[in-house]
C-alpha cells in the first residue's frame, strides 16, 4: 500500500511539474525577440470644460531600421484621453516582437470624439479615420527575451481644434464653442532611454493649480497642467537641457532654465511665479 501512495504523490508531482512548465513556456518570450509594452499618455487641454476625448485606434505598427513593418496592436479600441497626464499613461498592449532597433510608429485611427461639460458632443470620426506616422526619437531598441516600454504621446489640445463663434476667437469658455475638428498629433519615445522632469508651481508660497507648463522636445512643444497640489510632471524626455516655462491666468508666468535630464533620471524643477 505504502508503495501504491509514493507512486501516486510521484505521479501527480509528474504530472504538476509538467503543467507548471507549460505554463512558463506559453508567457516566456520567444528566441531571437522581445516584447514591447505601449503607453499612451497625453498633453492636456487649458481648460477644464472638456469631460472626455475618445480616440479609436485600430492598429499600431512599428518601422525597424531593416525597411519592414511589424503591427504590434489590431483591434478596435477606444481610449478617453482626459486625465492621462501629468506621468499617467494608460497601457495599450504588449507584444513579441523581433529584437532589434525600430524608428518609426504608424498608428491608425477609426473613431474620435469629444464631450463638453454643457452636454454638447462632437463625433468627428471622419476626421480621424486614417494612419498617422511618426518618428520614434530616441529609436525604440528592443532586446532579445526583455520588455521594452513604448511611450505614444497624443496632444489633445492640438489634436481637437475647436472652433469659436468668430473665427479666430480665443476659446474662453464652453458657450464660446461651435464646432470642432481633429487632426492628431503624436510624438512617440523609448521609455527606457528617457528621464522625467517634474516639480511644483507656487506664487507666493501657495501650490498654483491648473498651470499651463510646457517644454520644448526635439523641436516640438509639449506641455501639462498642474495638479491641485500645484504638482506637475513630464515623462519621455530626452537627454538635454530644457527650459520650464509656467502660464497661470490667475497667478502670471515664470519660467526656469537650464533644467538638466539625463538618462533615464528625474529632473526637479519647481517654478515660483509672480
Amino acid at each position: 500500500m505504502m508503495k501504491n501512495l509514493i507512486k501516486k504523490v510521484l505521479f501527480v508531482t509528474v504530472v504538476l511539474s509538467a503543467l507548471i512548465s507549460c505554463k512558463k513556456d506559453d508567457n516566456a518570450i520567444p528566441e531571437n525577440q522581445g516584447a514591447v509594452k505601449v503607453k499612451l499618455t497625453d498633453d492636456p487641454f487649458p481648460f477644464d470644460f472638456v469631460t472626455a476625448a475618445n480616440v479609436g485606434i485600430a492598429k499600431i505598427e512599428l518601422h525597424n531600421t531593416n525597411g519592414t513593418y511589424t503591427t504590434v496592436f489590431e483591434g478596435n479600441t477606444s481610449f478617453n484621453m482626459v486625465g492621462l497626464t501629468n506621468g499617467d499613461t494608460e497601457t495599450v498592449v504588449t507584444e513579441n516582437v523581433d529584437a532589434g532597433t525600430y524608428d518609426q510608429v504608424r498608428v491608425t485611427l477609426n473613431t474620435a470624439s469629444v464631450h463638453l461639460s454643457n452636454g454638447t458632443s462632437y463625433d468627428l470620426n471622419a476626421d480621424a479615420q486614417g494612419s498617422y506616422t511618426v518618428a520614434i526619437s530616441p529609436a525604440l531598441v528592443v532586446e532579445e527575451g526583455d520588455t521594452s516600454e513604448f511611450l505614444l504621446d497624443l496632444d489633445i489640445n492640438d489634436s481637437f481644434d475647436f472652433l469659436g463663434n468668430w473665427f479666430g476667437e480665443w476659446i474662453s469658455s464652453v458657450s464660446s464653442i461651435v464646432g470642432c475638428h481633429f487632426d492628431a498629433d503624436f510624438r512617440a519615445c523609448d521609455l527606457d532611454q528617457t528621464g522625467e522632469i517634474s516639480g511644483t508651481v507656487t506664487a507666493s508660497g501657495t501650490a498654483v493649480a491648473n498651470a499651463l507648463v510646457s517644454i520644448d522636445v526635439n523641436g516640438e512643444t509639449i506641455s501639462t497642467q498642474t495638479e491641485n497640489d500645484g504638482s506637475f510632471t513630464f515623462i519621455g524626455v530626452n537627454d538635454g537641457t530644457y527650459t520650464v516655462h509656467v502660464d497661470s491666468e490667475a497667478s502670471g508666468s515664470g519660467s526656469v532654465s537650464n533644467v538638466q535630464v539625463s538618462g533615464t533620471g528625474t529632473a526637479t524643477c519647481n517654478v515660483s511665479i509672480n
